[in-house]
């Protein structure tokens, strides 16, 4: 599910961007019914339905299993009465929340950059990068995470290294007679440590 909303919070993003640049020429803003036309053809309001049916079934089954828990001898008749209480409690849809992002559009995108999104997603090759798209972003989350992990080790090493070599310029500007204190401090611990 998040995801999901951070595809949607993307999809804001770059569509904020566009209308920021196209506002001064085209201030005419797309309407309701064009901006939810190019949401279901960007496969926004798809997505946003189909995480929250994956969501309101794992509500369902940690409430199913909350029930159980209180109740370990419900028979198959009580459970189905549950099941049937669930069901007549759906959740709330796409179309529920749909009015403040189809606000955040019409503010930031004009009716000819919603056109322009429309004809994209709609055509052959629009379909199929949204197609897509799931696919390239789980292979570079695989490939780009290892690749950030093997970076991240790299630049600790090297950090660590550039550290003790900063580490060892302080410790050749320190007064001999500080040299001499952290010398005898080591050896008072040592001996501590044998007693």
């Amino acid at each position: 599910m998040a995801r999901h909303w951070a595809v949607l919070i993307l999809l804001l993003a770059v569509a904020c961007e566009v209308g920021a640049a196209q506002v001064a020429l085209d201030p005419m803003p797309p309407s309701r019914a064009q901006v939810l036309q190019l949401m279901s053809a960007m496969g926004v309001q798809q997505n946003v339905d189909a995480s929250l049916m994956a969501t309101q079934a794992k509500v369902k089954v940690a409430a199913r299993s909350s029930f159980q828990k209180k109740n370990p001898n419900a028979d198959a008749a009580t459970l189905k009465k549950l099941d049937t209480v669930f069901d007549a409690t759906p959740l709330f849809n796409f179309e529920a929340i749909s009015e403040p992002l189809v606000a955040v559009y019409q503010k930031n995108l004009s009716a000819a950059d919603v056109q322009a999104g429309i004809d994209f997603y709609t055509s052959d090759a629009g379909k199929r990068l949204r197609e897509k798209l799931p696919v390239i972003q789980r292979e570079s989350n695989a490939s780009g995470g290892k690749l950030v992990q093997q970076k991240l080790m790299e630049y600790s090493a090297e950090l660590e290294r550039k550290l003790e070599a900063f580490q060892a310029e302080l410790d050749q500007q320190k007064p001999a007679a500080d040299k001499t204190k952290a010398a005898d401090d080591k050896s008072k611990t040592t001996d501590e440590k044998s007693k």
